[in-house]
């Protein structure tokens, strides 16, 4: 996808499986043997690099055979990975967790075109909120991403800058079809710029 952000396809949906394909990419990203990679997790359940001692974070989500990894040698990320035939028959029910106006705005959709725009707005804020450390335990009124631009525009989307509390996060999305399917990615990153688009 690009040179930090990572997908896998055809992946078994199995956590060994997953752990497994983190361990070999993360060596490959550090020069080490998988066998030296050793991952702990936070108290929200986010998983880090605990050895070898490096200025290295992660993030993976998995969807349907699908696994992305997102990687940083500048500080938190987070990434999430949906498909859109996933999204289509949740979205209405997973949006009433959505900050008012961003509903209002899927609202004023098409209704052909909701799918994608949920797809795009569900996955920054749970890749901001793995960036975060914390995950939607909290929910997912925050981040309020009703400022995006047009919901209904086609990909590719222009990355954006959004303030969550008082850290700065930049998300990129990346769309692309596989085996019929549209996959909807983004890779949230802290970010020192506070410009806010």
């Amino acid at each position: 996808m690009d040179g930090q952000t990572w997908l896998y396809t055809g992946i078994a949906d199995r956590p060994e499986v997953r752990s497994r394909l983190l361990a070999g990419h993360l060596a490959r990203e550090l020069g080490c043997s998988p066998d030296a990679i050793v991952l702990g997790r936070d108290r929200f359940g986010k998983p880090f690099l605990a050895a070898p001692a490096a200025a290295y974070w992660f993030n993976l989500s998995a969807c349907g055979g699908l696994v992305l990894v997102a990687g940083s040698h500048g500080g938190p990320v987070g990434a999430d990975v949906e498909t859109l035939a996933r999204c289509r028959p949740v979205w209405e029910d997973a949006a009433r967790e959505f900050a008012p106006a961003e509903r209002a705005r899927l609202a004023g959709l098409a209704p052909a075109e909701r799918p994608l725009a949920f797809a795009r707005l569900w996955t920054a804020k749970e890749a901001v909120l793995k960036a975060r450390g914390i995950g939607i335990v909290n929910g997912l009124v925050e981040p309020d991403l009703s400022h995006l631009g047009d919901l209904s525009a086609p990909p590719p989307w222009n990355p954006a800058r959004m303030k969550v509390g008082d850290d700065h996060y930049a998300v990129t999305w990346y769309t692309l079809p596989i085996d019929e399917a549209r996959v909807v990615a983004a890779r949230a990153e802290s970010s020192s710029n506070p410009g806010i688009t």
